[in-house]
């Protein structure tokens, strides 16, 4: 857990589920859309409307929820906010390196761990 302002805790009386939400937050205030851009560039992206969004999305749920326990759960969560967009299709063509992995990495949160599993190979 990051460090919390104590004094801000106190001020606050927040529960320790308030305190863990302050803590992730404090987690990703040194990420940026300048940040974001710069990776994104680095993969071949630009970010539009829809990828700041998703990325908006990602941290709110980290921020909310913690770490993800599984891919899948963060999937169906997008997949249902951008249904009518597509859903995971649409996703995945805003983000090719997937939208959970590469949407975490650019939002600046911890990625669940089985969001990407190497040993399956890849397609050519």
């Amino acid at each position: 857990m990051a460090d919390v302002d104590i004094n801000k805790a106190i001020a606050a009386q927040t529960s320790d589920a308030d305190l863990s939400q302050m803590s992730r937050a404090d987690e990703i205030q040194s990420w940026s859309q300048d940040v974001a851009r710069e990776r994104a560039a680095a993969d071949g992206l630009e970010l539009g409307a829809d990828h700041w969004r998703v990325i908006e999305m990602l941290q709110k749920l980290y921020v909310e929820r913690g770490p993800a326990p599984h891919a899948r759960l963060v999937s169906n969560m997008l997949n249902e906010a951008f249904e009518a967009q597509g859903g995971s299709r649409y996703l995945y063509q805003l983000f090719p390196g997937g939208p959970v992995t590469q949407g975490s990495r650019l939002a600046g949160v911890p990625a669940p761990h089985d969001a990407k599993d190497d040993s399956f190979g890849s397609t050519f």
